[in-house]
Order: C-alpha cells, then structure tokens, then sequence
C-alpha cells in the first residue's frame, strides 16, 4: 500500500534540499500527507540587549524557513503539517513517526558526507535501526519518479519483504534484484573458477526459489542478478552502469547483506553511494 502520510525530517540545511524535492514529489505521487519535522537546538542564552536585537523565536523562524521552502518545491497541492520541536532528533524523528502514523520517513544526507552520519547531527543510523517503517535516504536530484531500483538480497524473508515493498512503492520502476555470493573457504580451494562457477549457479537456483514466492504479476517486473563479490561494490556497479536511482534493502538477513544497511559497510555506502538507500525494517 501507498504510504498515507510521510515524515521528511529537516536539519534545514542544504543538503536536505534534494531531499525535500524527492519527498514532496512522492507526496503529489502518492497523495500522501506530508509531515515536516525539525528539531530545535538546545535555548540560547539570554541576551541583555535592546528588543531589536534579541534573537528571533526560533521556532517562527524554522517554520518561516520551512514553510519558504515547501513554496519552492512546488508544493501547493500536497497536504503539509509542520512540525517544530525541540530535543534529540533521532528520538524525535522516532516518535513522531509512531505518534503520527508515518509509513515512510524520508532524510537528507550529502554524497561526501563521511561515514553517512552528518544528517540531523549524526542521527541517520539511529533512525534507520529504530525505525519500524521504511526509512528513504536522498543524496541524488529528484528528476522525476524512480525508473530503476535495485533491491539487495540474501533470499532472507527480510530480503523479500524489501522486494515486496519495492514493488508495492513503485509500480512504474524496472526493478533489479541482485544477490552478492561468494565461495566458502575459498583459499583452499585449487580450482577457484569452478568453485565460482558452482556457486553461481547454487545462488541462481536459490533465487529462482525465492521468486517463487512472489505474485507472478510482480514477478515478472523483476530481473534476478547474482554476482561474486560483496553486496556493496555490486550496488556500486549497478548504480553507476544501470542508471539504478535507488538501491533497497532490509534491515536483518542471513549473510553478509545485512552490512548494506546496519555493519560497517553501511556508512561507506551512505557515504559514497550516488544514488538514494531506502531502508526496509523487520515486520
């Protein structure tokens, strides 16, 4: 089902611009309502100073900002409610997605931004391991729906739950799903390309499997990619070869996937990955 309401949360910093764009067009894409969250710094100190030159109220001044910005993405016709609180963002971002009924909570990162944890003030990996619904990290320009997607797997029920998602979110996208195997104790072993080879084709009929459980309908919208090598350089290739804009996966797993999203791989990919990471979480 299509997200009835979607969190954007916004450190109103530039590099939530391309964010905001990608949430405002899904918004007017699925006729959701949108929910605008920043969160507020600790209080400034008083200043004896004349009245004109006191700070601003800053929650006016976010709402003001906000509100600007919501009028330069074009966003007249999609439902908003801004929200203005002060705290942590990761706890905030948490329960108000919970509080409010969100399916969807959308984030800003940069490409450059190192180790992926510069959003909201290092919050992106709290968010992505508390959430309980899919949580869509933006680094790339939105320049019109997502047209292809690639969803990683292990052939887990998590994986399939991604995949699922995926489907379900985004009816028009050409979707890939690609598997990243590799050989069990490989270094003992004198003929590798074979090793490979019957690795390969064990990942193949594996995946075969997996789609078996699938509605045909949908099943048909999926190609099937199994590749040696580690999920996250594979992502890389797809994201630069296939012109795949976004790349999905869930949060627990079987394997060495689960490193997409919550291991040490994780923030390398966040990091340096030019397309758009959306994260599925466990039922």
């Amino acid at each position: 089902m299509r997200p009835e309401r979607i969190l954007f949360a916004t450190d109103l910093s530039y590099r939530c611009d391309r964010a905001l764009d990608r949430t405002v067009s899904l918004a007017r894409e699925w006729t959701s309502r949108l929910i605008v969250l920043h969160a507020l710094e600790a209080p400034s100190p008083v200043i004896d100073a004349p009245s004109w030159r006191r700070p601003h109220d800053p929650r006016r001044t976010a709402e003001r900002r906000i509100r600007d910005d919501l009028d330069g993405a074009g966003a007249p016709d999609v439902e908003i409610d801004v929200l203005i609180e002060r705290g942590e963002p990761a706890p905030l971002i948490l329960d108000a997605a919970k509080r409010l009924g969100c399916e969807l909570i959308v984030t800003g990162i940069r490409r450059d931004d190192a180790a992926g944890t510069a959003l909201l003030g290092r919050t992106v990996g709290a968010v992505v391991r508390g959430a309980r619904v899919p949580v869509l990290t933006v680094k790339a320009r939105a320049r019109g729906p997502y047209r292809s997607v690639a969803v990683a797997s292990d052939f887990s029920e998590d994986s399939r739950r991604a995949l699922l998602t995926t489907l379900a979110l985004f009816p028009a996208a050409t979707v890939r799903l690609f598997h990243a195997h590799d050989v069990l104790c490989e270094g003992f072993i004198d003929d590798k390309m074979a090793a490979r080879d019957s690795a390969a084709e064990e990942a193949r009929a594996e995946g075969r499997a997996f789609m078996a459980g699938v509605p045909p309908t949908s099943a048909e919208r999926v190609e099937l990619i199994c590749e040696y090598g580690s999920p996250t350089s594979l992502a890389h290739d797809l994201v630069e070869t296939a012109d795949v804009e976004l790349v999905v996966a869930g949060t627990r797993g079987r394997g060495r996937v689960v490193e997409l999203v919550l291991g040490s791989v994780a923030q390398e990919l966040l990091a340096t990955l030019p397309g758009d990471v959306m994260v599925v979480p466990r039922a």
